[in-house]
């Protein structure tokens, strides 16, 4: 399991580099991104969370929802330099948090459906169409990460300012982690 990297870190609003070859390196990385976002409980987790400038992430969501509209779990996946090929233009509002901004959860304005091509691990190429549910939010949220862009920056300005406070907080709490 990796250390965390927590909101003020600067490798969270960095654009991540494309990931050339997948290496032995990269299969490691590839372990870790799931170790840790296991051990957080986390239904994802990109690469720059644990302190690597790599467009590749972690999720282990399935696009299915029980009987109370929460998401069923799936097999953990390392997806590699992903690429939303579709957003629709039909949006959905739900809630998110983020690993890296631990205890804040806000609604966040999202397109309802995606299509998405990555790389698995072993070079296969993965495309998923119509992920309509928490695998897209979550898949959508984490190729956000691998742009630097965290799920604060999707709310109203004026949604984000209500909790100016509480991110200085949460920032100051994990400055020395």
């Amino acid at each position: 399991m990796k250390q965390m990297c927590y909101i003020g870190n600067k490798i969270l609003r960095e654009k991540c580099k494309a990931i050339k070859e997948i290496t032995p390196e990269i299969v490691l990385i590839a372990k870790e991104l799931i170790e840790t976002m296991q051990a957080h409980n986390g239904l994802g987790l990109a690469a720059p969370q644990i302190g690597y400038n790599l467009r590749m992430f972690a999720i282990q969501v399935s696009d299915e929802i029980d009987e109370e509209n929460y998401p069923k779990d799936a097999a953990p996946i390392v997806l590699i330099n992903p690429v939303i090929t579709r957003f629709s233009k039909e949006k959905i509002v739900l809630p998110e948090g983020c690993l890296s901004i631990p205890g804040l959860h806000e609604e966040v304005i999202r397109p309802q459906s995606i299509d998405i091509e990555a790389l698995d691990v072993n070079g296969r190429v993965i495309i998923e169409k119509d992920l309509k549910f928490w695998r897209g939010r979550c898949i959508q949220h984490e190729c956000d990460h691998l742009d630097g862009i965290l799920f604060i920056d999707r709310l109203p300005s004026d949604l984000k300012k209500k909790h100016d406070a509480e991110l200085k907080e949460i920032e100051a709490r994990f400055k020395k982690i």
